[in-house]
This record gives structure tokens, C-alpha cells and sequence, in this order.
């Protein structure tokens, strides 16, 4: 294979990996009892700013789920400042989905902070949970579920109440909330964990977003107990699903660099010559006109 061929294909296969869709799944199970979670769940206490950094401060225990049977499910430490933890997701994707199950078990009108919040966060280096940008479907004062929605770039955030009853403290929910990242937009629902029947949704376009900075690169749960407050709410976490699609490709990006210019021409003329696999746009096995009107129209169409 000549250079141009194997730059080309080496390309093509740069961008391939970084489609790749991501899941992750945890029922927290196999963990110990009295332990954090392993594996690639990281303490939140590292990204914290001015809290109490009693560690860990998420344990597995021992519980029962939301049919009566014996569970094990990973619960935020009933102490004043950040509780929670994290796991690191791609930004190279269109969409994320996380569902879990919620049991907030205790919550009290004078705490002036939320027993738990569960969605999305980024992080840029050691700074704090409450970074933006975020989306998180969180428990508020009055025992309602909210959603909030901070871009970056000091855009206004915003914090909507979902459409439904009151939660029941001790109850377990299904939480789930879907981002389309390149529209902004949220569909937040809150489930009766035994049943499934619908209780809480919402759907909202955030208007001013920005797909370019307003990524999330981490899949969060945490609480933000009032420090000042002897009374502190506590929230119980178990059958964490989340998922993600790929980002659509930019075929005519045959140079990838996110960008179109003479280069990509160059490029894929080359491979078009050699007869490469990647200049193949129709999938054929033929290498004809089709192939440069197909490249053609992504070319002018340009890259998300």
C-alpha cells in the first residue's frame, strides 16, 4: 500500500474509533459491602471545591429493591458539603442516555441543599462538580424533581420543575435523561421503579446551545448537603445503564481534521485512482462517477 493509501485509510480508521458507541452498566453487586464502588467509578471528593472531603463518600450496602427482593446499590454518605461519584464518558457522541434507579431516603425541609442529583457534567482538570456546562435531574425543596441545564461560556443556566406528584421519600424511582447533544435537547422522565409507570417528565430545547463547548464528558450522581446544616439528606443509587450514539461521519473528511478544504480533494482523488476501499462512497465495488458525485455532495454539504 503507497503512503497516500495508508494515510487514507489510516484516517478513515481514526475516525471509525472515535464513532464507537458507548455503554456502561453496573447493578453493583459484585462490590463489598461497606466499599466504594471499583472499576471506573471515580469519588467525587476530587471534584470538590470547599467541601468537607470525607472519603469515600458513596458505600455499597445492602437493601432491598423496588419488588421487595435483597439488592445490593450504592448509597451518598448522610455528611454536610459533596457526596457522589463519577465515570467518564466520550464527547465524541450525538446523544447520551442514562437511566438509574433512585431512592431518596432522606430529605429535610430545613437542609437548604438536594439529597441528589443524577445526569451530566464536564470537568476541566481539578475543578468543581458544579462546573458547567451540566444537566442534571435533581431533588429540590418541597420533595419536586427539577431539571437544570448549565451551558459554558456564562451563558444563563436554567432550572425547570418536571411535570408531576410530589416524590415519596423511601420509594424507589427510575431516573432517566436523554441529551441530544447537537440540538440541546433534554427529555427528562422519572418512573415508578415497580411498576414503570410514568410520573415526572419534561422536555426542553435549550436555545442557546452550543454543541462546540457545551459537551459533557462525565456521567454524574451527587448531593449538595448544606454545610452549615446539622440535618443532611441521603439518596440510595442502583441499575446505572448508560448509553451513547455515535457522532455522524463527515465522509468527504478525507484529510480528518474536522475541516474540508483542497486537502480532502486531494486525498480522496488518490484513493479514488488506487481504486481504495475508502473512495468506494456507493459500497459497490465499483469506482465511477457515482463514487465522485456521492463525495461531491458530502464535500459541499460540509461537516456537522
Amino acid at each position: 500500500m503507497n503512503t497516500t493509501r495508508f494515510a487514507c485509510v489510516l484516517g478513515i480508521a481514526i475516525v471509525a474509533s472515535a464513532l464507537h458507541a458507548q455503554t456502561i452498566t453496573d447493578e453493583f453487586e459484585t462490590y463489598p459491602v461497606g466499599a466504594f464502588p471499583a472499576g471506573d467509578w471515580s469519588d467525587i471528593t476530587d471534584r470538590t471545591v470547599g467541601s468537607p472531603t470525607v472519603s469515600p463518600t458513596m458505600t455499597i450496602i445492602e437493601t432491598f429493591d423496588a419488588h421487595g427482593n435483597p439488592t445490593r446499590a450504592v448509597q451518598t454518605n448522610q455528611e454536610p458539603g459533596t457526596n457522589g461519584f463519577y465515570q467518564n464518558v466520550s464527547t465524541a457522541t450525538s446523544s447520551h442516555r442514562v437511566t438509574m434507579d433512585v431512592r431518596v431516603d432522606s430529605m429535610h425541609s430545613a437542609n437548604a441543599g438536594w439529597p441528589v442529583s443524577v445526569g451530566y457534567s464536564r470537568y476541566l482538570g481539578q475543578d468543581d462538580v458544579n462546573a458547567n456546562p451540566q444537566g442534571l435531574i435533581y431533588v429540590w425543596t418541597g420533595r419536586v424533581w427539577n431539571l437544570f441545564i448549565a451551558p459554558g461560556g456564562g451563558r444563563p443556566a436554567v432550572d425547570l420543575r418536571l411535570n408531576g406528584p410530589q416524590l415519596v421519600l423511601g420509594h424507589w424511582y427510575t431516573v432517566t435523561l436523554d441529551v441530544d447533544v447537537e440540538l440541546g435537547r433534554f427529555t427528562a422522565e422519572v418512573r415508578d421503579a415497580a411498576t414503570g409507570v410514568l410520573r415526572n417528565s419534561l422536555v426542553h430545547n435549550y436555545a442557546q446551545w452550543n454543541p462546540a463547548i457545551d459537551s459533557f464528558n462525565s456521567i454524574t450522581v451527587f448531593d449538595g448537603g448544606n454545610t452549615s446544616s446539622p440535618l443532611q439528606g441521603q439518596a440510595t443509587i442502583d441499575n446505572v445503564v448508560y448509553t451513547s450514539s455515535p457522532t455522524e461521519p463527515c465522509i468527504a473528511d478525507f484529510q480528518p481534521d474536522g475541516s474540508l478544504n483542497f486537502l480532502d480533494v486531494s486525498v480522496y482523488l488518490t484513493a479514488f485512482t488506487n481504486q481504495d476501499q475508502s473512495a468506494d462512497l456507493t459500497n459497490d465495488g465499483a469506482w465511477n462517477f457515482l463514487d465522485i458525485s456521492a463525495f461531491l455532495s458530502a464535500y459541499n454539504a460540509g461537516c456537522p
